[in-house]
Order: structure tokens, then C-alpha cells, then sequence
């Protein structure tokens, strides 16, 4: 039997490696059947003996862990103790087996580690009343002992191997087997070996490398003997390993403990028995860590792992560092470690260190902030301050030699792993420091002032240094680009590509900033000051335009936040600056008007002149763009500053942008700047794009509208006389007919409908003009009529897209003029679908106005309007998914594009504020068609793979559900409907699965209410409930799931479904138990038994989210996944 079973084993690996396929099968299929051997025991320790195969080892091994694992419970303790013995003198005995590959050695400690964890809990006494652990664990100590002692290779490898398998095993991290046991059954593993075993191991790990020290210190060409370097790896490996360890409190319930898996990486938080080794002095591991660095800190791969060491401690957390006077002592001895550390950094040019260092600044001071360091010594923190400064400095100046060199992707990757985390640790500190500020609590640290100023310092040096390094960078590109490209090609798009690259990282320099505001905004208007002078003298100099646009953007984010869109409050570091600036010398020019000024020089004394001499080549239309995104963020915020924004505004920025004077000239400017760029740009369209958008942002800002129209030639611009039809773009004509539409329902309501008519009057004409010929549908093709068309639809989207219930308060003071003029051309827009399917631009825009519709002018519609235009939506929807099904030239892209809209288009409705409830029969009525138009397409295609579309379907499905006014059953499409709900529930979008969770609890809602009011259910809501149930179990048992996010959404959908159907929750129970082995039914039964309900309350859910918890930590592990 024994050297049958070699035979076999090893005739299998032999065939493993053939290289016929069929022979490769045939071994595949052995060793299958092979593994499945009941008690292999004694078969493979012999084979181990006997064989000299490292496959027919390996495979032996791995038999033995897995029928260990299944077996266990059933085993005899000689058999067991037997087990455990023999695989340790099998890896003492692997010196002498020289053919053993390195794969086959790992798993011996593998099989070694997963049969110890197995065994862990067993009560049975071996060798004089000891337990399986204590037994295992001595011979641990024994191994870890003789390594101290002798400092044997050998011995050293077997320990430390040994000691990291049971931690890859006990931690139950990614790498631990598979073991299908309860939760609660691995917590109690982790628990036992971290309080009675981890830290001796730990120690003795930490004496071990004391050792190494000692040797090396001894004897420093070890360090070039690649078997000491590589046993010296592997045991700072384990060490780092437990400092990963993700240490519980005893008695934590189990679900902290399976909740403690969802962080990618933990923050050191050891138990209080651990306070000796890391908070009390002498610091055994602080000292150890980086004594060793200084050590080693040349040899390949060690020092990565030391510095992983370092930044595991600069984010120790918990009881161990909870009382304020033992982390001041830990905060100094870890600052004096680290400062001479990241000094020596500076001066690296080793990307891998300075990506460490980065990362464990930024630990270091997310974690304890500013608050803390103010307690320490100004001895250590000013220090800490500037030599991180510096090696921000260092970072910047790596990036520029790695530019100068053409290494564009290293320099963008080191930005994003180094440099971008180095501005978030001082973000980190000076939002700290802003609130001890704002609390007014600085006069309780002693060493505030001299830290803060430091601080201030170090910050105002970074901004300044940045903001050189940048435009040295961009120079460098714009070089380097100079040779390959066109200048056209150079400049295209450029401004939007530079935001949003930089985008986080601009943020944070702007945050960084603002600390400083005076200094930075001198330093930025003495800049542009100094280009625009020379750009006067070295016309079209492409260096000064590419420093302008930097400039241009460094100055935007500093003043405003660039990601607003609407009227928005005055940073408060740049109001409170510039307050307190004009209060103490009320004489003193303001920082904020004299930037702003400087930006304003470019267009009034370089490009408009060149502008109005027709000399628009002599311009950059990137500087140009970049300072039109300027001005739309600045209006927004500080032309005629909101009062209900802004607190305390200073009065020179009140009589720059705040007077009717200044506001009168300022509107003046901006009306003919805008009329200068669309007569001047017209061949430039992202210079036109930004003068819409600049334009759309003035109009916001109902009172200064009324500066607007004021203006001497606010008349051209509302007729855009001087410009030819079709000069601009079609989306530049929407932006502006939406800029127009602002302004006119801006106005009271006398005059409000005279100018609305005058807006629409020639877009009326043009649209009665070509929709009402004959032979329109032979003429629509004619590239004319479409491009006319293409630019009536802008038009007519711009219009649409602002809502008049902005401007008046309720629907008696709304005219509904967009309405009604949506209204007359509705039919006219559904019929062009078929005769522009061809055209996907056409189809797209025409949804996007339905979309706007929905979006901006359903707010106060009223039941007769409502009756108007939701009948127009069916047939939207119905032209749409008859043209696109038959059009098999459609890509998918286009597809999904369309079914996209008409999905926005039905969220629109069911999310609008219908304030007086008017019309909630026809929202589910027009969702419920829709909804079933839509279903199809999205199902074609397989469309509901793209999560955002998916979260709006499902949203749409919920509402549908709950709808009193609809029988769900009725819903034509609804079995498809069921069936991506239960697609939906095992998605890997958190927020589609709660989506589906929502949509059954929406059903089992109305079906509640249906109940209370008739009595009865109809029968296909019991087959449809119990088919969730299903659903539902499945997914808690049988699918891998965040729990922080998903348990709460399970539970009320289980509980809600259980409330539904009682019987058909038992029904699907007992199906699943059935499908269970049979060793572990009963224990299934017994569990599910706990998950009663007590009542309806919001208590009785608790309660069960309570108690759904304990059964998945009890039961989850024990279920078979087929």
C-alpha cells in the first residue's frame, strides 16, 4: 500500500511536468484523486521519508494540511500530537534534503502553521498534562533559543520561518489558509496567541536581531555575505510582520474583530501589556529600529522594511499612548530619532527612500498634528519643521532633474507617490493649527508662537519654492515639447489638462498658502507683475506665456476654491488677512485687489490692445483661457461680495468690487471683453467655451445683473450683433442663450416675459422657419439645415437649462415662458429622432434638453402643464429605443450614451421637489412606462455593468415599488425586473447592492400597506418575496461582503422580508441547511433558530441587526459555498 501510493504520487508530478497535454491531464486527475484520501496520514509521512520528488514532497504536504483541516475533529490525540511531532523533525531533518525546491520548503512551513492553528484550541493533555499549544509553543521557544545561543544559520532559518507562519496563520490575514471554522473560533486563536505568545515571540525576535547587531558590529563584511544579509532580511521581515499585527482587546466582540479586516493597513495598536516594549523608556523598539537603520541602511531591501518599522510607529495609537504624559515622552524620543533621519534623506537621490520617508512625515503628522507637537521642546519640533522643509525642497529638486533628463513618467509618478503626500503632512499640521486658532486656544500651549511662526516660515518658504520649481518645470516641458510639436499642438487644451493633473496637489499648495496670505499673494502679483512688463517688450514670448498661465492658476486657487460653480464666501484665511490688514492701517493697498489687478493687466494692457488691432496671433489662447477661468472663479466670489457669505469683508475689497461706481465700470469691461473674445477668438474654441462660461458666471449673480444691462453695449451682446449666424460654436451659443436666460428672469415680471420674448424671438423664427417647410424631411440631411439645427437645439438647451424657480419663490409668480416654449417644439423634437439617428450628437442633445426639462422647469408645474408634458417623455422614449434597437451600426458607446439620458431623464422626475404634491399619479404613471421602455435596452447590452447608470435605475425601481398608485405585478417588464435586482445584490458597487436591498424593502413596503387596506396579497408577491429571501440569505452566507457598509442594508432587507413571508423564509432555510454536509446540520438549524423577530419597532431591528451579527460570525464560516 505504501509504495503503491509513492508510485502513484510520484508518477503524477511526473506527469505534471510532461509536455503533452494529455499526459499533464492524466496527473492533474491523479493527484486529484490522491488528495482525497481519507487519513493519509501515515501514507505521506512515509512518502516524505522514502521519496527524493520535491513535487511528490509538496504534494504530500499539502495533503496532509488539507485532510488535517477536514479531518481534525475526528482524529485520535495520538494521532494529532503524531502529526504536529512528525512535521517538525520533517523541517529539522530539510538541511540534509538537498533536491527540495524552494516552493516545497514553504509549504512544509505552511502545512506546518495551518495543522498548528487547527490543533490550537484542542483541551486534550499530552506529555504530562500539557495542551497541544503549549506543546507547540515550547518547541517554538526551543528553536528561537537555540538561534540566541548558537546563532546557527540553520538553526536561525527553521526559527524564524517557523515563528512567520504561525503569525500568517494567526493573524488570519490574506495569506492565511482557508480554515471553515466559526469566527469565533479564529478570534480565539488571535486572542490566545497574541496575549500569551506574541510578544515572548516578539522579544526573543527583538534579542535575535540584537545578535545580528552585535555580529555586524564585530565584523562588518557580513553585510557583503549574501546568506547573512538574507537570514538578517527574513528575521526584520517577521519583526515587521508583527508590528502589522492587528491586535484586539480581550473580550472585543467578534464582530470588531472581522471588521478590523476592512483596513487595507492598520495603525499600530497594541494591548497595554505591550507599553513596556514601545512607550516606557529606554523605547526597546524605537531604539532598535532605527539603531538597526543606521546600520544597515546601505544594503538592498532591509532598510525599505525598517523604514516600513518606522512608519508603523509614527502612527502608534490606542491605550498603549493614551495618557498624555507617556506620548509626550514617546513623541520626543521618536522626533529625535526621525529628525536626523529625514536630514539625512535630504540629500538622497534613492527614490524607494525618499517614497518611505515621505509616507512616514505624512503618518507622523496626520496623526498627532500640530497639538502635539506644541507640547514638546522647541529643541526638537523646530528642527523636525525645517529639515522636513527641506526635503520638501529636495523632492522638488529631483523632479526638476528627472524633467531636465526627459524622465516625464518618473518625475509625474514621483510627484504622486512623494511629493503630493509631503503637502498633505503640512495640510495635516496647518489645519490643526487653524483650529487652536480659531478656538483661541494658542494661549494655552507655551510654545505656540515660536512653533507657529516656524511653522509659517517653513510654509511661506514651500509656496514660494513651488511656485518657482513649477514654472521651471513648465519650461522645461515647453523645451523639450518645441522640438517635437507644433506650437498649436503645444497649447491645445492645455489649461484643463495642467487643473486637472495637479488638481489635489494645486489644492493642497493653495491650502498651504493661505497660511501666509500676504507673502503669497505679493509673491504671485510681483510675478505676473514682472512677466506682463516683459511680455510688453518680448511680444509673444512662449516661457512668459507659459509662466502666466501657471501663475494665472496658482493665483486662482489661492483666492478662490476652484471647484465652486455658484456664488461662494472669500476664503476665511484670505477675509480674516485682509480685515484685520485694513483695520490695523486702513492706508495699506489690500493683497487681494492688487493680485487681482495684476491678473486684470494682461487682458487690459497686453491682449486687448493687441485684440483690437486684429493682431489676436500676437496672443496665447491658453494665457487667454487661463485667465477667463480666473475671472469666472473670482466673480463668483468676490464681485459685489455676498453679505450672507461673508462675515467681515474688508472695506478696500468693498470698494474695489462692492460700490456702484467701481461695480458700473467693472461690468463695463467685462461686456466688452466678452464681445471682444467672440468676435476675435472665433477660430479658437476652448477660448470661447471659457468666455461663455465667464459670461454664465457674471449672470449668476442676480445683482450684478442689473450692472450688466446697464451697459452701453450689454445691447450688442444680448443681440450679438457683429457676429454672423453660425460664427460660434453650437455649445457656445447654448452657454450664452443660457448667460442671456439668467439675466432676463433676473428682471421684475412686468418687464420680465417683453425680454424673454426678445431673447427667443429670432430662435423662434429660425425654428418656424425650417420645421415648418414640406419637404423638411427630404431637406434635413443638407449639412446647412443640420448644422442650423444643431445650433436652434443649443440654443434651446441653454434656454431650458435654468430653472425660474431660482428667481421666484412660488407658482404664482412663475410664468412658465420655457415651459411653454418647450412645449411648442416638443413633437418637433421627438420627430427628429428617426431622421437624425444616423447623427448621435443630434439624438444626445435633444435628450439632453428633455433632461434639462426635467432637471430645471418641473418645480411648479401644475397638473394640467404636467399632462402636457409627461406624455411627450413616453413618446421620447418610445422614438428612441425603436430607432436605437433597429440601428445594428450603433456602437456601444453611442448606445449606452442614449440609454444613459432617458435613465437621467426618469430620475429627474421622481427626485424633482414637487413642493404641492400636483401630479404624483403622473410621475409613477410616466415612470412605470418608462421604466418598461428602458428595461429592454439596458438588459440588451448588458448596460447595468456601468455602476452609475445601475444606482439611478435601481433608485427608480424603488420609487416604482413604493408607488401606492401602481400595481407592481402589472408591470410588464417586471420578472426582468426581479431578475437584475438579484444580479444587482451580488454587484461589486456597494452602492448598486444597497440599491437592490432598497428596492425589496420598498416592495415589502407597499405590500404591507396593500395588506393593512384589503387584507390580502396577490399570490405573485409571495412567489417573488420568497425568491428574495433567497437572495438575500445567499448573499449574507455565501458572499464576501464590507460589513461596515452592507450589514445594516441586509439586515432591514432580511428582516422586512421575513416580516413578508415567515413560511417562505423557513421554506428556504431548510433548502439551504439541506445542501449543507450533513456533520454540520444540525448546527446550522440551531443557529438560524436565534434569528426570531420580536416586533416591528425600531428596537426590535436593532435587536436583530444584533443578533444577524452573531449568526453570521457563528454560522458563515461553517457554510459551503457551491
Amino acid at each position: 500500500m505504501e509504495i503503491e501510493f509513492i508510485n502513484k504520487l510520484e508518477k503524477a508530478c511526473l506527469d505534471l511536468t510532461s509536455q503533452k497535454n494529455e499526459q499533464r491531464k492524466n496527473g492533474e486527475e491523479s493527484i486529484s484523486m490522491l488528495m482525497k484520501t481519507p487519513q493519509p496520514y501515515s501514507l505521506c509521512f512515509n512518502l516524505l521519508a522514502k521519496s527524493t520528488s520535491t513535487f511528490a514532497h509538496f504534494y504530500s504536504l499539502l495533503m496532509i494540511r488539507d485532510s488535517a483541516v477536514r479531518e481534525w475533529a475526528a482524529l485520535e490525540s495520538s494521532l494529532k500530537i503524531f502529526i504536529i511531532e512528525t512535521l517538525f523533525q520533517y523541517i529539522e531533518n530539510q538541511k540534509s534534503m538537498n533536491f527540495l525546491n524552494y516552493a516545497t520548503k514553504n509549504q512544509s512551513f505552511n502545512t506546518l502553521g495551518v495543522v498548528c492553528k487547527r490543533g490550537w484550541l484542542d483541551t486534550d493533555k499530552f506529555n504530562g498534562n500539557q495542551e497541544l499549544n503549549q506543546i507547540i509553543m515550547e518547541k517554538v521557544y526551543q528553536y528561537l533559543d537555540s538561534s540566541i545561543n548558537s546563532f546557527s544559520p540553520d538553526t536561525i532559518d527553521l526559527s524564524i520561518r517557523i515563528v512567520s507562519s504561525l503569525i500568517i496563520e494567526f493573524s488570519s490575514g490574506s495569506k492565511a489558509a482557508h480554515i471553515q471554522l466559526s469566527w469565533e473560533f479564529h478570534q480565539k486563536c488571535l486572542l490566545t496567541f497574541q496575549n500569551l505568545h506574541l510578544q515572548p515571540a516578539f522579544r526573543k525576535i527583538m534579542e535575535l536581531l540584537h545578535k545580528f547587531q552585535n555580529h555586524i558590529q564585530q565584523q562588518q563584511s557580513l553585510l557583503n555575505d549574501k546568506n547573512f544579509t538574507s537570514l538578517l532580511h527574513m528575521t526584520i521581515k517577521c519583526f515587521t510582520d508583527i508590528l502589522d499585527w492587528r491586535f484586539l482587546e480581550s473580550g472585543s466582540p467578534t464582530l470588531a474583530y472581522i471588521t478590523s479586516f476592512s483596513t487595507v493597513q492598520p495603525n499600530l495598536k497594541p494591548t497595554m501589556e505591550w507599553a513596556q516594549l514601545f512607550t516606557q523608556s529606554p523605547f526597546p523598539v524605537l531604539t532598535l529600529i532605527f539603531s538597526l537603520y543606521r546600520q544597515l541602511e546601505n544594503l538592498e531591501k532591509v532598510p525599505s522594511l525598517l523604514r516600513h518599522c518606522m512608519n508603523q510607529c509614527c502612527g502608534l495609537t490606542g491605550i498603549v499612548i493614551r495618557d498624555a504624559g507617556v506620548k509626550d515622552q514617546y513623541l520626543k524620543e521618536l522626533l529625535g530619532y526621525l529628525t536626523p533621519m529625514i536630514q539625512k534623506a535630504i540629500t538622497t537621490r534613492n527614490w524607494r527612500e525618499m517614497e518611505d520617508v515621505s509616507n512616514i512625515i505624512y503618518k507622523f503628522c496626520n496623526a498627532y498634528k500640530f497639538s502635539s507637537l506644541l507640547v514638546l521642546p522647541n529643541e526638537l519640533v523646530l528642527p523636525f519643521l525645517r529639515y522636513t522643509t527641506e526635503f520638501v525642497f529636495s523632492s522638488l529638486t529631483l523632479m526638476k532633474i528627472w524633467a531636465k533628463h526627459g524622465e516625464e513618467e518618473l518625475e509625474e509618478e514621483f510627484e504622486n507617490d512623494c511629493f503630493s503626500i509631503l503637502l498633505k503632512a503640512f495640510v495635516a499640521l496647518i489645519s490643526d493649527a487653524d483650529i487652536i486658532v480659531s478656538r483661541r486656544k494658542s494661549s494655552t500651549f507655551e510654545n505656540f508662537t515660536e512653533q507657529f511662526t516656524c511653522l509659517k516660515q517653513c510654509t511661506a518658504q514651500i509656496y514660494q519654492t513651488y511656485v518657482q520649481s513649477r514654472l521651471e518645470l513648465s519650461e522645461i516641458e515647453l523645451n523639450k515639447d518645441s522640438d517635437q510639436l507644433e506650437p498649436s499642438a503645444v497649447q491645445e487644451n492645455e489649461i484643463d489638462e495642467d487643473k486637472h493633473k495637479y488638481e489635489e496637489q494645486l489644492k493642497s499648495v493653495a491650502y498651504i498658502g493661505r497660511l501666509n496670505p500676504g507673502q503669497s499673494m505679493d509673491l504671485l502679483k510681483n510675478e505676473i507683475n514682472k512677466r506682463i512688463s516683459l511680455l510688453k517688450e518680448r511680444i509673444s514670448d512662449p516661457v512668459i506665456f507659459e509662466h502666466l498661465h501657471w501663475l494665472f492658476i496658482f493665483s486662482g486657487h489661492l483666492l478662490f476654491d476652484s471647484e465652486n460653480k455658484t456664488l461662494s464666501a472669500i476664503p476665511n484665511a484670505i477675509e480674516d488677512y485682509t480685515f484685520q490688514l485694513s483695520s490695523e492701517n486702513p492706508n495699506a493697498p489690500d493683497s487681494v485687489v492688487e493680485l487681482s489687478n495684476a491678473v486684470f493687466r494682461f487682458g487690459l494692457e497686453y491682449e486687448n490692445p493687441l485684440l483690437k488691432n486684429n493682431q489676436a496671433d500676437k496672443v496665447s489662447p491658453l494665457v487667454s483661457q487661463t485667465s477667463l477661468w480666473f475671472l469666472s472663479g473670482w466673480s463668483l466670489v468676490y464681485l459685489l461680495p455676498s453679505k450672507s457669505l461673508n462675515v467681515r469683508v474688508s472695506p478696500k475689497i468693498l470698494e474695489a468690487y462692492g460700490s456702484e461706481q467701481s461695480v458700473s465700470g467693472i461690468a463695463d469691461y467685462l461686456v466688452d471683453k466678452v464681445l471682444f473674445n467672440l468676435k476675435c477668438w472665433s477660430g479658437d474654441i476652448d477660448v470661447l467655451k471659457a468666455t461663455s462660461v465667464l459670461l454664465n458666471c457674471l449672470c449668476s449673480n442676480k445683482d450684478f445683473c442689473k450692472f450688466l444691462v446697464k451697459t452701453n453695449n450689454w445691447p450688442k451682446l444680448f443681440y450679438l450683433e457683429g457676429l454672423q449666424e453660425g460664427q460660434l460654436t453650437p455649445s457656445v451659443y447654448g452657454q450664452l442663450y443660457q448667460a442671456f436666460n439668467k439675466v432676463v428672469f433676473s428682471f421684475s415680471d412686468d418687464n420680465k416675459k417683453q425680454y424673454y420674448m426678445e431673447l427667443v424671438k429670432t430662435m423662434v423664427e429660425q425654428f418656424d422657419s425650417v420645421l415648418g417647410r414640406p419637404d423638411f424631411t427630404k431637406i434635413s440631411q443638407d449639412a446647412r439645415v443640420k448644422e442650423n439645427i444643431y445650433i436652434l437645439l443649443e440654443k434651446l438647451n441653454g434656454i431650458v437649462s435654468v430653472s425660474e424657480s431660482l428667481f421666484v419663490e412660488d407658482v404664482e409668480n412663475s410664468l412658465f415662458l420655457t415651459l411653454d416654449l418647450f412645449t411648442k417644439y416638443a413633437n418637433a423634437l421627438i420627430a427628429m429622432i428617426p431622421l437624425y439617428d444616423h447623427c448621435n450628437d443630434v439624438v444626445l442633445l435633444i435628450l439632453r434638453l428633455f433632461s434639462n426639462l426635467t432637471k430645471n422647469q418641473l418645480e411648479f408645474l401644475t397638473e394640467p402643464r404636467a399632462k402636457q408634458i409627461y406624455p411627450f417623455i413616453i413618446q421620447l422614449f418610445n422614438s428612441v429605443s425603436s430607432t436605437s434597437s433597429h440601428k445594428k451600426s450603433l456602437d456601444s458607446k453611442e448606445y449606452y450614451s442614449r440609454i444613459k439620458m432617458m435613465v437621467k431623464i426618469l430620475f429627474n422626475i421622481i427626485t424633482f421637489n414637487d413642493q404641492s404634491n400636483n401630479c404624483p399619479n403622473l410621475i409613477a404613471e410616466t415612470t412605470f412606462y418608462g421604466i418598461n421602455i428602458i428595461t429592454p435596452c439596458l438588459t440588451n447590452n448588458d448596460l447595468l455593468l456601468f455602476p452609475k447608470l445601475a444606482r439611478n435605475y435601481f433608485i427608480i425601481t424603488t420609487f416604482l415599488f413604493g408607488s401606492e398608485s401602481i400595481q407592481v405585478k402589472d408591470i410588464p417588464q417586471i420578472n426582468t425586473i426581479y431578475s437584475l435586482i438579484e444580479a444587482g445584490i451580488l454587484h461589486h458597487d456597494l452602492e448598486i447592492v444597497k440599491g437592490c436591498f432598497e428596492c425589496i424593502v420598498s416592495l415589502t413596503k407597499n405590500l404591507e400597506t396593500t395588506h393593512e387596506k384589503t387584507g390580502a396579497i396577490d399570490q405573485h408577491y409571495h412567489q417573488v418575496i420568497i425568491q428574495f429571501i433567497g437572495s438575500v440569505i445567499n448573499f449574507l452566507l455565501l458572499q464576501d461582503f464590507n460589513v461596515d457598509d452592507l450589514l445594516a442594508s441586509a439586515s432591514e432587507t432580511l428582516f422586512a422580508l421575513m416580516c413578508s413571508s415567515p413560511d417562505g423564509y423557513r421554506s428556504k432555510v431548510i433548502d439551504l441547511i439541506t445542501r449543507q454536509d450533513s456533520s454540520i446540520q444540525n448546527r446550522v438549524a440551531q443557529q438560524f433558530e436565534t434569528l426570531t423577530i420580536t416586533g416591528k419597532d425600531r428596537k426590535s431591528k436593532e435587536a436583530f441587526n444584533k443578533r444577524l451579527q452573531q449568526f453570521l460570525v457563528n454560522v458563515k464560516p461553517l457554510i459551503s459555498k457551491k
